[in-house]
């Protein structure tokens, strides 16, 4: 907090005043909502990201706001991307990886770097992560089994922007190890027990 000094009074007190920005700074605070509701950015919502401020003072610059993900009717899978404008990219593909780098892109949060895991999903891919690669961003997709997504970009709401990332329908569901029979419960030689006397 910025304050500006007065005066200083005998035994040194000091008199102070917040100064006129820090007044004018007021708490944004959310509605609450119930509980499971997500609240987070959705493509064909009109949520903002996380410091929607930062990323407007921050353009012409491409910002990666906010990685998604989501299942799609079908039985496919998307994971969404979004951008603070159109952004031009690459994939590459290898085994168990796909890697999507989004050029001249940076984020501006520590959180986007966070890892989506979603090995628990009906999905080819266990894990994707938004790695820094000099200029560019990269989202590398841990793929548990051989599959090609389509990626596409698309406009969203508020100037914002998405590249879709849609992985088709399969049976990409982690098998359940069977579970061990117990064994057989051993029988004694003599099962009779004793009369009591």
């Amino acid at each position: 907090m910025r304050t500006r000094i007065l005066h200083v009074l005998g035994g040194g007190a000091l008199v102070a005043i917040a100064s006129a920005s820090v007044l004018a700074q007021q708490a944004e605070v959310s509605p609450t909502r119930d509980v499971g509701q997500y609240a987070g950015v959705t493509p064909g919502t009109a949520n903002p990201p996380p410091r929607v401020g930062a990323v407007e003072r921050a353009r012409p610059a491409k910002l990666l706001t906010w990685p998604g993900f989501q299942a799609t009717a079908g039985g496919g899978s998307r994971f969404f991307l979004q951008v603070s404008g159109p952004v031009v990219f690459e994939s590459r593909s290898s085994e168990g990886r796909f890697e999507l780098v989004l050029k001249n892109t940076r984020a501006h949060l520590r959180n986007t770097f966070r890892p989506l895991d979603t090995r628990f999903f009906q999905t080819p891919v266990n894990t994707a992560k938004v790695e820094r690669r000099r200029r560019d961003l990269a989202v590398v997709f841990q793929l548990r089994g051989a599959s090609t997504p389509n990626v596409t970009q698309g406009v969203g709401e508020g100037g914002f922007h998405f590249v879709y990332v849609d992985f088709p329908p399969g049976n990409w569901a982690t098998p359940e190890p069977a579970p061990t029979p117990a064994p057989p419960p051993v029988q004694a030689e003599d099962d009779e027990v004793p009369p009591m006397e």
